[in-house]
């Protein structure tokens, strides 16, 4: 796009009141620059990003926000807080040396001047895929709206199951569905965590399991009469439905307000990226089981962790909470979307909501000149006090010595 002028200078002669960009690509905000556009709205696809955070001079508070890649709680140790800083502060540099990289050839080609640092904080709002019931607490401000699980369809008439899926889901009372999203694909995991499955499956024959798998030339499945596999799941559809007891899953952070929204317990088998941090987000609730990729090789704990989540009705009851806390908050993610879209896109730019903590330097935004200068009084007094005792000190033993 950068290099096709005949379709920027068409954007640019729309005279756009808004625009709306995710912010991993960087380059959104030189287009932005370049057609003038009056106004722009940024958006995560994950809670947060620690280099945003950053940027936008949000508080980090990495001592109990776990960071965007963290596989840590809130509730971390001085090893896993440690962990979660180097984790912050090496996730905020990578990141943003991307996007400086990625901005500066944007800017030779089109010629402008300001980096994404200075006009991506300018966004009138910044829309977040999080839901704060569901999310860690965090400190945040106005410009920051929460906007996550507008995407999840609720109602029942829309996410009816066809005949093919509501038959497989009538054959057992225990319906295990299985899916590690569109990039982690089962096709592409070892053979051992496959075959650690297979061994799962043969052991727990009264269970339906559901297995996204991508290549169905494998025959993987072949003679399991409990395992049915597809290359594609009408996943919302099948959460929503009540006869699927558990959902086996990756943490990505469309599946983890799926979950939350339809009420369903699971066991989450995080991979990569934010889905650590999404898995302890749910596990918090009581409601989900944790456990590390390299666990899938050991076919027993993947069985026990199965049975313990769909025998335990602490799990189930504490998914179906969650559930209904989520859906009865006092605000609805779509209509704060629409309004807000509505709003920048009439008002543009909102400086108002600018947060001036962004432009202070390190030692202002810490305390640390008054810190200082509170030191240096303490440390003139002690002195002063110091002189005046040992004055008096002086002057009383040359009185002394005149006396005697």
């Amino acid at each position: 796009v950068l290099q096709q002028r005949d379709v920027l200078e068409q954007l640019k002669n729309e005279n756009f009141d808004l625009a709306i960009t995710e912010v991993v690509d960087g380059c959104a905000y030189a287009i932005f620059e370049h057609i003038q556009v009056r106004a722009h709205i940024t958006v995560l696809s994950c809670s947060r990003f620690d280099h945003v955070s950053d940027v936008l001079g949000q508080p980090i508070a990495p001592s109990y926000v776990p960071s965007t890649q963290s596989f840590f709680n809130d509730r971390m140790n001085i090893k896993e807080r440690f962990l979660n800083a180097v984790t912050f502060y090496f996730g905020r540099y990578t990141f943003a040396n991307i996007l400086d990289k990625e901005f500066e050839m944007a800017k030779e080609i089109l010629g402008i001047k300001r980096s994404w640092r200075e006009t991506m904080p300018e966004s009138s709002f910044i829309f977040s895929n999080h839901i704060p019931v569901l999310d860690f607490p965090a400190p945040t401000f106005d410009k920051i709206i929460p906007i996550g699980g507008f995407t999840v369809k609720m109602n029942e008439k829309v996410l009816k199951l066809d005949e093919k899926w509501d038959e497989i889901l009538n054959k057992r009372k225990k319906n295990v569905l299985i899916s590690f999203g569109s990039n982690s694909k089962s096709k592409d995991m070892p053979e051992e965590y496959k075959q650690s499955f297979l061994d799962v499956f043969k052991s727990m024959p009264d269970t339906t399991f559901i297995w996204k798998y991508e290549d169905l030339s494998d025959d993987i499945a072949q003679g399991l009469e409990n395992v049915y596999i597809s290359s594609w799941l009408p996943q919302n559809e099948l959460l929503a439905d009540s006869r699927v007891t558990l959902f086996l899953t990756h943490g990505g952070l469309a599946s983890v307000m799926e979950l939350a929204l339809t009420g369903k317990p699971s066991v989450m088998v995080p991979i990569f990226a934010d889905q650590g941090r999404n898995a302890q987000m749910l596990k918090r609730h009581g409601g989900a089981a944790v456990l590390q990729k390299t666990d899938l090789a050991a076919p027993d704990l993947v069985r026990r962790t199965i049975e313990e989540v769909l025998t335990d009705p602490r799990f189930l009851k504490n998914a179906e909470k969650l559930s209904e806390m989520l859906k009865n908050q006092p605000t609805n993610a779509k209509e704060v979307l629409v309004k807000h879209v509505e709003f920048a896109a009439r008002f543009g730019k909102l400086p108002s909501l600018d947060n001036h903590g962004r432009h202070q330097s390190f030692v202002v935004y810490y305390f640390l000149d008054i810190i200082s200068l509170l030191i240096l009084a303490v440390v003139i007094i002690v002195y002063v006090v110091v002189k005046l005792f040992k004055r008096m000190l002086i002057r009383d033993k040359s009185q002394k010595s005149k006396s005697e």
